[in-house]
């Protein structure tokens, strides 16, 4: 099966394209960690968590969902994530949905684990560490997938000392849109403009539509591998990545975290810490994908508009 990003078929060459590499084999170096990280500009940790704690998240999450329609829980295994054709999502509070998944325990659990925190704290040397306190939850269904970015326009107005984490809530294939990297652009000297926009101020969007293009202007491989739930990737704020588009054979729903950390005592991005439910201001809620409602056809935009009731406001007046 070919892999495709926005549609657009990834070029899978071995001059193109490669694997991840786990960095299991240094993880109690810190030192070791440490120059991987700035030499490659990621480090996949395999089973850093444990497993039956991820699945618990994702049991919850996905139990949100089946309410609303969207997985398909009586024709199929919950925990199988199989996508629902009877979604109506677009009929409830999507302020109140989106807060109760980015809050649940069994979410938290995972997100503030004490082996996660553990690491980062040994990373940042040996200070105490704090996540943003907004989360990432993704759920993407059949076809979707993310833009090609870098986090730094988003997440750059406090320390820059700081890492993403992707978190898969449950096993991932590259087929069922896999996180996906760019080799050393964390380096490229064409980004660095970039790296320093502001997101909200500058309108900052996805870099391209297309990751051939892409790897053609700013060289090196796209880089991915199947993951397992318990992996965790930390990432440069600077590497340039995105997510496959969701092309599972079956119509299994994809499930992955985002979240931030950094070292507690330096400053913060005030858009994504305190009480604030949407960053980006107006009526908003973080819901990736909606494909299917024609209103995100490109992948662009992931806050989506609501009501004064937190319904929906769809795209077109449809």
């Amino acid at each position: 099966m070919n892999l495709t990003m926005n549609g657009t078929i990834l070029d899978t060459g071995p001059d193109r394209f490669g694997e991840l590499r786990d960095s299991n084999d240094i993880v109690n170096d810190v030192d070791a960690l440490r120059a991987r990280m700035a030499d490659e500009g990621y480090l996949l940790l395999r089973g850093l968590l444990d497993r039956e704690v991820v699945l618990r998240a994702r049991r919850e999450i996905l139990l949100k969902y089946a309410i609303v329609g969207e997985i398909d829980s009586i024709n199929h295994q919950l925990m199988d994530a199989i996508y629902s054709d009877h979604s109506f999502v677009d009929q409830v509070n999507l302020i109140a949905f989106t807060e109760s998944i980015r809050s649940g325990l069994a979410y938290e659990n995972v997100v503030l684990n004490e082996k996660l925190i553990s690491f980062f704290e040994r990373f940042f040397g040996k200070r105490p560490v704090r996540s943003f306190d907004f989360k990432w939850p993704r759920f993407y269904r059949p076809g979707e997938g993310t833009g090609l970015h870098s986090d730094a326009p988003y997440i750059n107005r406090g320390t820059q000392n700081l890492c993403s984490a992707w978190i898969p809530l449950g096993d991932v294939s590259r087929e069922e849109g896999s996180l996906i990297v760019l080799e050393n652009s964390h380096q490229s000297e064409r980004l660095k403009k970039y790296a320093r926009m502001d997101a909200d101020r500058d309108k900052v969007g996805w870099l391209s539509p297309d990751p051939n293009e892409l790897c053609n202007k700013l060289g090196g491989r796209w880089l991915t591998t199947n993951f397992k739930a318990g992996d965790v990737l930390c990432f440069s704020m600077y590497l340039v990545h995105g997510g496959l588009d969701n092309n599972s054979p079956i119509r299994r729903c994809r499930l992955t975290s985002d979240t931030r950390y950094q070292p507690a005592d330096e400053p913060l991005d005030e858009r994504w810490n305190g009480d604030r439910l949407n960053p980006h201001g107006g009526n908003r809620v973080f819901l990736p994908g909606l494909g299917r409602w024609n209103n995100n056809k490109e992948f662009e935009e992931e806050w989506k508009p609501v009501d004064n009731q937190g319904k929906l406001i769809k795209f077109g007046g449809k």
